[in-house]
């Protein structure tokens, strides 16, 4: 069975992984965030869809360094405005979280796919390309450029 490892369990990352256990995925999904009460009680709720919804999906909690040997990383943990700061600070603020993500990934499978669901997606995805030491081909980005013309 596959792995696919979920960074970031807000809103976004908590949808995905319901997301795949709806479709049915057949798949581990190894939830991943700095919250660690967050995180455990996100993935209780998540096992428990699983088991209601009859799905084979299995969902468990893991470390960073587990999630990069996962067959797919989808990073969608960022960081929410705070009242007065400006898009630039946000940005130094979310490349400071990738970048602080990437390195306790490291090193990664070299069959590995990175998919990036957080904004800017094409700036953070660049350099989640130059960081994670996989082919760029393998390092994703799903988005719009919505921020990135706000920036």
């Amino acid at each position: 069975m596959s792995q696919i490892a979920i960074i970031g369990l807000g809103s976004v990352g908590a949808s995905t992984a319901l997301s795949l256990i709806h479709q049915r995925t057949p798949a581990t999904l190894l939830l991943v965030d700095t919250k660690s009460t967050l995180r455990d009680a996100q993935a209780r709720d998540l096992a428990d869809a699983a088991l209601v919804h009859g799905t084979i999906t299995q969902v468990r909690t893991a470390t960073h360094r587990e999630a990069s040997q996962a067959d797919v990383v989808v990073i969608t943990a960022g960081a929410k405005y705070t009242p007065g700061e400006t898009s630039l600070q946000h940005l130094y603020q979310k490349i400071s979280i990738l970048k602080s993500i990437l390195n306790e990934m490291k090193p990664f499978n070299p069959q590995t796919i990175i998919l990036i669901v957080s904004n800017p997606v094409d700036l953070l995805t660049t350099l989640a390309q130059d960081l994670s030491g996989l082919p760029r081909h393998q390092v994703l980005g799903s988005g719009t450029c919505l921020e990135t013309l706000r920036l």
